[in-house]
């Protein structure tokens, strides 16, 4: 007689975990979906997203990630008792992506140290402003989960549609101002009068996202003027809001 080879119980998985591994799921998805097919998906990236695929997908990803193959699929039963309809999971999930939007804004976010040293060394503003505008827009560009972020601004009925942007473009702005105004103490500048703070962060996301809209259409066209590598018609326009916008602090 063969023995048979006894196989380990993974532990049973709370809802929360599964709630965390079908919200990954979908992310992997939709950014697969958006970088792989045309604006017709993009823009209905949720409404073709089914329960049965994101369940599969995290089944695959929570089996990776214990190398056991032989983990326990999330069923439907199991996802039901987390979001009883379709709708529950989309809503949810946009707030999901909502959320991790916010809180990434590239090049800002973690640019306090950067400021601060770039100061001290005497690196001249403009420099340190548009090397961070530039690292900034090119992700916003080459990031799907952002078109389709896009999609939703420019169509938002849905209460609760319009309530994940609302969320997002709270934190984004609260990120966005500690950012610009640890730029300017670095550098010793103060918001110019009648302009505050949120004004700044409000213009440079009005030009960060039409920037991305027409990069689409034509990239070309967002060239830097004075033809220099890594500049481009973009951070020119950010850096003229910035200087416009601030004054020395003494």
């Amino acid at each position: 007689m063969v023995a048979k080879t006894a196989r380990r119980r993974m532990p049973k998985r709370t809802s929360e975990q599964t709630r965390e591994l079908m919200l990954r799921a979908a992310v992997d998805i939709i950014r697969d979906r958006a970088n792989a097919a045309g604006d017709d998906v993009v823009a209905a990236a949720l409404a073709h997203l089914r329960l049965t695929q994101v369940a599969e997908r995290a089944t695959a990803l929570v089996r990776a990630e214990t190398g056991d193959h032989h983990a326990t699929a999330i069923t439907t039963g199991a996802i039901y008792q987390i979001w009883p309809s379709q709708a529950d999971f989309q809503a949810e999930l946009l707030f999901h992506i909502a959320e991790r939007q916010a809180t990434l804004v590239p090049g800002l976010a973690a640019s306090v140290l950067r400021f601060n040293q770039a100061a001290a060394d005497q690196v001249p503003l403009a420099d340190v402003l548009l090397d961070t505008m530039e690292e900034v827009h090119r992700h916003y560009c080459e990031d799907p989960l952002f078109r389709v972020e896009l999609s939703f601004m420019i169509s938002a009925v849905d209460p609760r549609v319009q309530k994940s942007l609302a969320h997002r473009q709270a934190a984004f702005k609260a990120t966005a101002d500690r950012a610009w105004q640890a730029l300017m103490d670095a550098y010793e500048l103060r918001p110019r009068p009648p302009f505050r703070l949120r004004d700044l962060t409000n213009a440079v996301a009005a030009v960060i996202t039409g920037s991305v809209v027409i990069w689409f259409a034509d990239a070309e066209g967002l060239a830097d003027p004075a033809g220099e590598e890594n500049r481009s018609l973009t951070g020119r326009t950010i850096l003229a809001i910035f200087e416009h916008f601030t004054e020395p602090a003494t």
